[in-house]
């Protein structure tokens, strides 16, 4: 990305300034291709600010609602939380914030797009997510596509029961509002050439056609027309273009593409058999696309190389085919070596060739552009740019083939060296990342609450053969947040101001996983807190800062709906987050009780004592804590700090002459709206008591 603000300005509000600072980040972050802020958006998520979280993903993955359905979240992969019991369901929780604010998502333009015209050959994820980042800057990119819509191979290619193609669009909508231009069925090197566009003013050219082609190989009778290159395919289906397919199919390859073909094949009505050279540890396909296409009846042939298409006449009767005794030399490389011994005729009469893609380099006709020996694009991976100094490149046409997101951020880097090349720059990237945390203790682990993965409800196999429609469905709203609130915020915890802090042992006292160690002053160590924020909400000394969220932020956002509040009664409830309400809209809840502001907190544990007075002199005319039970709150004994917390204040507004009654602290065992909204209207009835009884007595 481009230097500038980590967050758009609708998130900005919510986001600590600590976060532009952080010396580490967590592994989530870390290994995400765009560097998402995993952590903050999952936070957010978990205090119900959906379309806070969706701002934030979106400030860096332009393809938000495309990647919550496709992307192979290399950030679960990674997640400390596997060290516990599973991975945080990153993805899914992307996926519902992104599409609930779907094309209401904020967009925020330049201010003038008066810079130089650049334009970018290609409208899939890498080519939109430069034009983003470079409309984002003040230019006024334009984006040339040879197929009727944007979106790349998503759009195009991506079976629609994976990527519905609303979802596609809201994205590549949102994209071109911030101010990029889009030209359709524009083939270049057919339709327009490179010096074309330089004639028509771009003072810059971004190559982003990814691998267009299907390999084919020239195996006999490989020229039949039921002979199918996999995007062909692939394409035609999702152009609603029936393909010429017959009722016994074979694909060959085992990559998640050659997934999609025969998932395809078998909603086309035909009998599917995936061949491949690797065996089923070896494929290159994701564990998750080759699972699915079991359970919806492809079979599966594993260490077989194609040989011959056999024809009987004019058509195709099966597929010749030898044993593969390896795939891989000693050192890893693609070397495969076969027994011509072990002969074997596959029956079939349609064959899908889906062993990979190549670039189309039509547009290199009739310019200086070059191409290296293996057919790619030839260009500087330090500046992207290619054989021509004022043309770029970035995508699969030049990089290894890969996800969407890792597309984004090829694209996103190259918006960087055009912008530095059009400002007359030295083109010169960092791409230094600060450190990582490790993974989390053994120790540790064990104390942390042990909270089952909430899955998404998939439709059964049976059925899913049977239509395009999407098979995987959404989190709804309480689901969205529960599982959000299994998060650690790895590294976005405690952090002690050493030169205030007196060594009291407090912090030591009230952690619940024994993280501190105190000497002359308290240290905590990143890679084990956990982020509950106890020993912050009560150090005697205000010592103790949390790395990832600002107290002072939240409480300015709560005055805020303090005075939007009409009428006398003005109570602010907080809420645990195990009670997290079936919300309509962005967090909106649909039988609010009149006068009351409901802030719900991923857990109790972060709100102090003063917090609530705070709350009381923003204007609020009472505070309710709303907890659960112990073990239901994520961090332990959560519940029990809260109730002595408040117990305090209780006691402190007893002194003064202000009531006690004024602080209500209930705990709810049950889940669900129903429950905790009673116990706050009783709560909050009270208070209006108190108040009343107050006003009288003057």
């Amino acid at each position: 990305m481009r230097d500038r603000d980590l967050t758009s300005a609708d998130v900005a509000e919510f986001a600590s300034p600590r976060e532009l600072m952080e010396a580490e980040w967590a592994p989530c972050r870390y290994h995400c291709p765009v560097h998402a802020d995993v952590r903050g958006y999952i936070e957010l998520a978990a205090r119900g600010q959906f379309e806070a979280a969706a701002n934030l993903v979106r400030d860096c993955l332009p393809f938000a609602s495309v990647c919550g359905r496709i992307c192979h979240h290399p950030c679960e992969a990674n997640c400390r939380r596997c060290e516990v019991d599973q991975a945080v369901a990153v993805r899914e929780v992307k996926r519902f914030v992104c599409e609930l604010t779907g094309v209401r998502a904020a967009v925020h333009k330049a201010d003038k797009q008066d810079l130089a015209k650049v334009a970018i050959v290609g409208a899939g994820p890498a080519g939109m997510a430069a034009a983003l980042e470079l409309a984002r800057i003040g230019y006024r990119p334009t984006v040339f596509e040879k197929f009727p819509v944007a979106g790349g191979i998503p759009a195009t290619a991506i079976p629609s029961y994976r990527l519905p193609r609303d979802v596609i669009r809201q994205d590549t909508d949102w994209i071109f509002a911030h101010g990029v231009d889009f030209v359709p069925n524009c083939d270049i090197g057919k339709d327009k050439t490179i010096a074309d566009l330089e004639a028509e003013g771009f003072e810059a050219v971004l190559i982003a056609t990814g691998l267009a082609d299907s390999r084919m190989l020239p195996l006999p009778g490989a020229d039949h027309k039921r002979v199918l290159p996999v995007l062909t395919f692939l394409t035609d289906v999702s152009f609603d273009r029936t393909p010429d397919v017959g009722a016994n199919v074979l694909v060959i390859g085992g990559g998640n593409v050659a997934m999609d073909a025969a998932r395809t094949a078998r909603r086309l009505g035909a009998q599917v058999t995936a061949m491949c050279l690797e065996n089923e540890e070896e494929m290159p396909a994701w564990d998750w696309e080759r699972d699915e296409a079991d359970e919806e009846g492809v079979t599966f042939l594993f260490r077989r190389g194609p040989v011959e298409v056999l024809l009987d006449g004019d058509k195709i009767v099966g597929m010749k085919t030898r044993k593969v005794t390896r795939v891989f030399d000693g050192e890893g490389k693609f070397s495969p070596e076969y027994d011509d011994n072990d002969l074997q005729n596959i029956p079939c009469d349609t064959v899908i060739m889906a062993i990979g893609q190549t670039a189309n380099l039509n547009f290199i006709e009739g310019s200086d552009l070059t191409a290296d020996d293996r057919g790619r694009l030839t260009y500087d991976s330090a500046t992207h740019q290619t054989s021509l100094p004022e043309v770029f490149a970035c995508g699969e046409i030049v990089t290894a083939p890969g996800s969407a997101v890792e597309a984004c951020a090829s694209g996103q880097r190259a918006a960087k060296a055009i912008d530095l090349y059009l400002s007359g720059r030295t083109i010169q990237i960092d791409d230094a990342l600060p450190p990582t945390i490790d993974k989390i203790a053994p120790a540790t682990a064990e104390k942390v609450l042990k909270v089952e993965r909430y899955g998404v409800d998939t439709e059964q196999p049976e059925m899913r053969i049977t239509t395009f429609d999407e098979i995987d469905h959404n989190y709804d709203p309480e689901i969205a947040v529960r599982e959000a609130r299994r998060c650690m915020s790895c590294g976005g915890g405690a952090e002690v101001l050493v030169d205030k802090c007196a060594a009291c042992l407090t912090c030591l006292r009230v952690c619940p996983f024994d993280i501190p160690v105190v000497t002359d002053v308290a240290r905590i160590e990143s890679s084990l807190c956990q982020a509950c924020g106890m020993c912050i909400a009560d150090c005697p000394a205000n010592a103790i800062i949390a790395r990832s969220w600002s107290p002072e932020e939240d409480l300015r956002q709560v005055a805020a709906k303090i005075n939007a509040l009409t009428g006398e009664r003005k109570i602010v409830a907080y809420v645990c987050g195990h009670h997290s309400p079936a919300t309509a809209w962005g967090g909106t809840l649909e039988d609010t009780i009149p006068g009351v502001v409901e802030e719900y907190l991923p857990s109790m544990s972060r709100l102090s004592a003063a917090e609530i007075l705070h709350t009381l002199e923003a204007g609020a005319t009472g505070v309710i804590v709303v907890a659960c039970n112990e073990g239901a709150d994520r961090y332990p004994t959560a519940p029990l700090r809260a109730a002595k917390r408040v117990e305090q204040v209780r006691e402190l507004l007893d002194e003064i002459g202000l009531g006690a009654e004024r602080v209500q602290y209930v705990a709810v065992a049950d889940r669900g709206r129903a429950a905790t909204r009673e116990a706050m209207a009783e709560a909050a009835d009270r208070i209006e008591g108190k108040v009343q009884e107050s006003v009288e007595s003057e």
